[in-house]
């Protein structure tokens, strides 16, 4: 057996191209079996459809893309903190998250959208109140990590993760706006006309920042 040919086939880069067509044989397969198996049609354009496994992609590659590494104990602490506030705010801008006065009473929702738009989980109380889309959730919860390993190394360039926050501005209220009216969201701002290309254009900031966070982090490790 030729052993260097052997290596060579199960090279890192062969390695890592055959998880990523795996994950995305995956995703094909259940695009395809959501539309099989349930009465949805698609509608709106074949990019909604395509979107979410965009952020969920890209938050996946983040992962294998970046490795922080904490000094010490309160430099991780001071990471996570600076992350965690980064994450709050960036789903707490679009109404992912927030809080209500009491009386509103308890209720949990979960609707089936599209991969990637569902299951999308609706809860309210009369503290809390979330509206949790999975691809939003894990784009976001990707910047938020991308922000920890920057502060990890101490590069200014984190500040320019605020970008982020342009990405959760009306990108997921189309799909909400029905089941925000069932459990008393604000449906009356959500236009279509208003947001005809915010996940167009969420989605290229997103990726934007995705980029500019993963090449300040790696200016900063070198």
């Amino acid at each position: 057996m030729n052993l260097d040919a052997y290596g060579r086939r199960w090279s890192p880069e062969r390695r890592t191209m055959g998880v990523w067509i795996a994950v995305l044989a995956i995703e094909a397969y259940l695009l395809v079996a959501y539309f099989a198996l349930t009465p949805a049609t698609p509608s709106g354009g074949l990019r909604y459809l395509l979107y979410p496994f965009v952020w969920i992609n890209a938050g996946l590659w983040v992962l294998r893309a970046v490795s922080p590494d904490p000094r010490t104990r309160t430099h991780r602490v001071i990471g996570l903190a600076v992350a965690g506030a980064y994450l709050f705010v960036l789903l707490y801008l679009p109404g992912t998250i927030g809080f209500d006065a009491a009386g509103r009473p308890i209720d949990l929702r979960v609707a089936m959208y599209a991969p990637g738009w569902g299951p999308l989980v609706a809860f309210s109380s009369p503290w809390l109140r979330l509206y949790l889309v999975p691809f939003q959730v894990i784009g976001y919860a990707s910047l938020a990590y991308l922000v920890y390993a920057n502060v990890l190394v101490l590069t200014r360039s984190v500040l320019s993760g605020v970008l982020g926050l342009v990405t959760c501005i009306g990108c997921t209220a189309p799909a909400l706006a029905a089941l925000l009216g069932l459990i008393g969201g604000p449906t009356a701002s959500l236009t279509t006309a208003a947001y005809a290309w915010s996940y167009d254009i969420g989605t290229a900031i997103f990726l934007f920042t995705i980029g500019l966070l993963t090449w300040s982090y790696r200016r900063g490790r070198s």
